[in-house]
């Protein structure tokens, strides 16, 4: 799409020439900055193509055409384009889609934009001009995760033992997950954290004495690829 517009953009330069002369886009002061590009964080669940929104900001003098392409990158280098122009409804909105088992989880990139913008004048000239507008945005793509807890008491002491997996769109399923997981007691109305400790395999245990029983989980918090989440509690 982008070179049949370029070459559109092209024809009309040329038929600008054949009926007059062309004054530069200096010369009449024309501009289009693109200020924002922005898309909203996804959760993934499944091994879907996922379609969202993606939005632009714009400010721009003496212009009365424009189209902007942004490119849209995973952690895997280019996936998609958004498009927008003044001949599309909205102009500043465009939907488009990204397949995470193929193009992965994390931080994605919107921009840089190719940007072309046209002006006629009070004489019907064209004007016209195309840029590369570096300008980013960016939106994350995290896995669901998943927290369980499971206990045991021998006499006093309760060995605690949380399992974590997250959903992996390029394995197809869930996999396991080792965050730093926070073993936690209630106490009253709160939470209060006993020990942080990095999982292995999904797997993370901790033992904490105690003569009466308690009510304990376990949490964790999201990082650039992968949501966080609480188990449900357990009293032992």
């Amino acid at each position: 799409m982008k070179f049949l517009k370029r070459a559109l953009v092209a024809s009309i330069a040329a038929v600008a020439l054949a009926v007059g002369p062309e004054v530069s886009a200096e010369a009449v002061s024309m501009s289009f900055d693109v200020t924002k590009l922005s898309a909203s964080d996804m959760v993934i669940s499944n091994s879907n193509c996922k379609y969202f929104n993606v939005y632009l900001k714009y400010k721009k003098k003496n212009v009365d055409s424009w189209s902007v392409d942004s490119d849209i990158a995973g952690r895997h280098g280019s996936t998609t384009e958004a498009y927008f122009g003044n001949y599309t409804s909205p102009s500043n909105k465009d939907r488009v889609m990204v397949c995470p088992s193929l193009e992965g989880l994390g931080k994605y990139r919107i921009g840089p934009s190719e940007v072309d913008m046209e002006y006629v004048d009070a004489d019907y000239d064209t004007h016209w001009d195309a840029r590369t507008d570096k300008t980013k945005g960016y939106f994350y793509v995290r896995g669901k995760t998943y927290a369980s807890l499971s206990s045991k008491r021998s006499g006093s002491t309760v060995t605690l033992t949380s399992t974590t997996k997250v959903y992996n769109p390029e394995k197809y399923g869930k996999v396991n997950y080792s965050p730093k997981v926070k073993f936690q007691v209630k106490s009253g109305s709160k939470w209060k954290t006993l020990k942080t400790v990095t999982a292995k395999k999904g797997k993370a245990t901790y033992k904490v004495k105690s003569k009466s029983k308690k009510t304990y989980r376990v949490t964790f918090s999201q990082v650039s690829w992968a949501t966080g989440a609480t188990s449900k509690s357990v009293k032992k």
